[in-house]
Order: structure tokens, then sequence, then C-alpha cells
């Protein structure tokens, strides 16, 4: 039974990596500048019978797992307790598959946060992982963290969001001004459109320069009421030409952490681009959340 239904928490997976504890000290400080609950969560993996037999004379194997998470959860919330005392943080082990139980939490949490190790990046396309599965089928956002161990905090650089239209990158907008809000800092909205991809689903159009004008015009309609409603955050809106993963990766190095849809149709071109958000947790340099309509 989840046990985290009063209040919308941060759920953390906590595995005892480095990046883990990373990951965890940054939801602590996204938890406090919300101002909900932190739940730190250690998954005890399902045991192979072969596997029992390594266990210490006088315990179980299982006994033995169970205290190791205890062991890593106690730590976690040490880190984190000692630079956020005022956040109720919750330590949960639970026995199961990392990637399944995590998923059942995003039912009732705020945002699911899972660290990414470096290998991720040339593993996952093939033998999928942890932060793969939970940021493809959590029903809440999803931030995948990746970055330097020893400067885990949130800093003064913009968020930014990819903007294409669909419900997807909508929850992706309201989700970076809510963040950038809470953090005192700026919006990057940036909308991609592609001239190939246009040419394939409209008629010839002699005015490039006209078209980009209108979908300027076009985002800013879309962030009219976000500014209305986050009066306090600046929002610089950017169109630009070109691939939404291209442009998004470089604008990417310069904001503290990308958002994006999980999966959308631009407005345009009618194309998938469920592969920008994949791309994205491959390849981006620093944090990416990923939000899907709830």
């Amino acid at each position: 039974m989840n046990p985290l239904t009063d209040r919308q928490p941060i759920v953390v997976g906590i595995d005892g990596t480095t990046t883990a504890l990373a990951a965890a000290r940054w939801a602590g400080a996204i938890a406090n500048r919300l101002h909900v609950p932190l739940a730190l969560l250690g998954v005890v993996p399902p045991i192979d019978y072969p596997l029992a037999a390594t266990a210490s004379a006088g315990t179980s194997l299982l006994d033995e797992l169970k205290a190791a998470a205890q062991h890593r959860l106690e730590g976690a919330f040490e880190a984190v307790h000692s630079e956020h005392p005022q956040v109720q943080i919750h330590q949960i082990a639970a026995r199961g598959v990392p990637a399944h139980k995590l998923i059942e939490y995003s039912a009732s949490a705020r945002m699911i946060v899972v660290a990414a190790n470096l290998g991720d990046r040339f593993s996952t396309l093939l033998l999928g992982s942890t932060a793969l599965t939970v940021a493809n089928k959590a029903t809440c956002p999803v931030a995948v963290w990746r970055g330097h161990p020893d400067r885990p905090l949130p800093d003064e650089r913009p968020v930014l969001v990819g903007v294409d239209g669909s419900p997807s990158s909508s929850a992706a907008v309201a989700e970076a001004f809510e963040l950038a809000a809470a953090l005192g800092v700026e919006v990057i909205a940036l909308h991609v459109w592609n001239e190939p991809d246009l040419l394939q689903w409209t008629p010839a159009l002699d005015d490039w320069a006209m078209l980009a004008t209108q979908e300027k015009e076009l985002l800013s309609e879309r962030m009219a009421g976000w500014s209305e409603k986050y009066p306090d955050v600046t929002v610089t809106k950017v169109i630009q030409k070109g691939t939404p993963t291209q442009v998004l990766l470089e604008r990417a190095e310069d904001a503290q952490l990308v958002l994006t849809g999980s999966r959308g149709h631009n407005r345009l071109t009618g194309l998938l681009v469920g592969s920008t958000s994949q791309n994205l947790l491959h390849h981006a340099p620093h944090l990416v959340v990923i939000c899907r309509e709830r």
C-alpha cells in the first residue's frame, strides 16, 4: 500500500551511489522551496534462490539486503536533513523492482527524482535502465538527475522548457514556471521549427520570415497566461529554426535544467517528438525533467 496519500511529496530513489545521494540533496532543496514533503525510497530487490547461499551465518540474505537499504536511507536522510531541517522527510524501504516501485509511487507523488549514472548515457539504448523506464512510465513529472555530485544544489541559472503546443508540452510549461518561481530564476521558453518538415505537410511558403514571426506570436500567446499567473518570473521567448533535440541540447548548456513533454505533436509538422525527450535523457549535460499530462 502506498503511504503517501495525504500530501504529494517529492520521491527520490536511493541506491547507495554518490549520484543518488546528490539527487536526494537536490530533491531536498526543491522540496524546501515548494514546501512539500520528501520521501526517500530504498528498494530491496527480489532474491534469486542461488544467491541465498551468500548470506552470512545466522542471517538471511533478505535481512542483509534490508539492513543495507535502511543504512543507505539513513545516510541520505542525514545529508538532506542537515541542509534542510525544516523539510518533512519520510524513509521508505520497499521490496520489489526499483523502477516498478518508483512508478507505483508516482501515482501519489509531486515529482519522482532518479539518478542517472554516467554509463546510462551509453547503455540505456540497448539495455534499459531504471531512469529510462521511470521517465517513460511514471504518471508525474520525472527529474533525471545528472551532474557533479559535489555541486547538486540549484543555482541561479534559468530553467529551459521546450514548447510545441502539445498537452505534455503544456504540462512541462506549467512545471517550468512553478520551479522557476520557487527558485527565483528565469524561464527560457523555446519553440523550434524545421523548414523541411513543414514542406512535407504544408503548402510551400515563400516568406519564411513571416512564418517565423507568426510562430513567435503564437509562442507569446501560449506564455501570456503563465506570465500573468507568475508575474515575478522573467520569461525569455525564443523561436529557432532547427531540430528540437539539437537546439534544446545547445541551449541546455546555459540552463540548470531542461523540461520537455514526454510525447507530443508539433503544431505544424504533426510529427511525433517522443524521441526528443529520449535524446535529452541520454545526452543533456544537466538535469532533465520529463512531464506528461496527468
